[in-house]
């Protein structure tokens, strides 16, 4: 994203001259890029990501309305701030209908450079506002990640730790008699308790819940029939846990991870090469 980089588009030539000859005055020295459409537009899009887009309602091929949608509606340009200019659309109808498809603000024809200027810069403070605040909280959580991440893997050890001092124990346990046989049965049962997950679980996800509040509802509300073992493999991947580590807090095999995932993919309705760790980390 470059800053001072604005996007116009407007299928009136006479319109978008007018837009670049305002900003090219403006003290701010912005950078401007034009599109005749929408279509054009999302083209523009795909190749440089401005910090703000002002685009006319009325176009051919796709209209302002439609641009918005298309823009909310992709990943990598839904956070940008969008200004939709308008000359006959103007009733507090259009404006609602405007503002609830993603609009975040308006301009009226004919325009008036110094409410242009003004809308623009209250646009661009508010959205450098809220991606500053964005960035704090990104790092927040990112450091909260490491901390469940660091955690979780020392539980894993424990658990490798425990396995093997338990396949010992196991071992020595044939070959004594007598009390001290049932005294090596008591401990390998202690062991398997302890080896068991649910607690630690219960643990983990208290702490991950006060970091992500919304998580495991949020991917309820994308597929109902998730099981709990899949909202937990979700849960690890979102904190940067790899399929091996996982493997050893379920007891089951890399490969094994590896097709639970798949299922949990087709689940949640994820097409192509997208991986599950790729979309749970953009979960909330």
């Amino acid at each position: 994203m470059d800053r001072n980089t604005i996007l116009i588009v407007d299928d009136d030539k006479e319109g978008l001259k007018t837009l670049n000859y305002y900003f090219e005055e403006s003290p701010q020295k912005y950078q401007v890029l034009s599109a005749s459409n929408g279509t054009t537009a999302l083209k523009v899009l795909r190749k440089k990501i401005p910090e703000l887009i002002i685009t006319d309602w009325d176009m051919p091929e796709m209209n302002g309305l439609e641009l918005i949608q298309h823009i909310k509606g992709n990943q990598a340009t839904a956070h940008l701030p969008v200004i939709i200019i308008t000359g006959i659309n103007t009733s507090p109808q259009n404006l609602k209908k405007a503002f609830d498809i993603g609009a975040d603000d308006f301009l009226t024809k004919p325009l008036n450079q110094i409410e242009l200027f003004a809308r623009t810069n209250a646009t661009l403070k508010m959205y450098r506002a809220f991606h500053t605040i964005k960035k704090q909280r990104e790092v927040i959580e990112d450091q909260k990640n490491r901390e469940l991440n660091s955690k979780t893997i020392e539980v894993v050890q424990k658990r490798q730790l425990l396995s093997n001092i338990q396949k010992r124990v196991n071992k020595v346990g044939y070959k004594v008699r007598g009390e001290l046989k049932a005294e090596m049965r008591d401990i390998e049962k202690e062991i398997h308790n302890s080896l068991s997950f649910e607690n630690e679980w219960k643990t983990f996800k208290v702490h991950f819940e006060n970091v992500h509040p919304h998580f495991f509802d949020d991917l309820l509300k994308k597929c109902a029939t998730l099981s709990q073992a899949d909202l937990r493999h979700c849960a690890y991947l979102k904190i940067g846990l790899n399929n091996n580590e996982i493997a050893h807090i379920f007891g089951i095999s890399a490969s094994s991870v590896i097709t639970q995932h798949y299922r949990i993919k087709k689940k949640l309705g994820i097409k192509g090469k997208q991986r599950l760790a790729s979309f749970v980390r953009h979960v909330a």
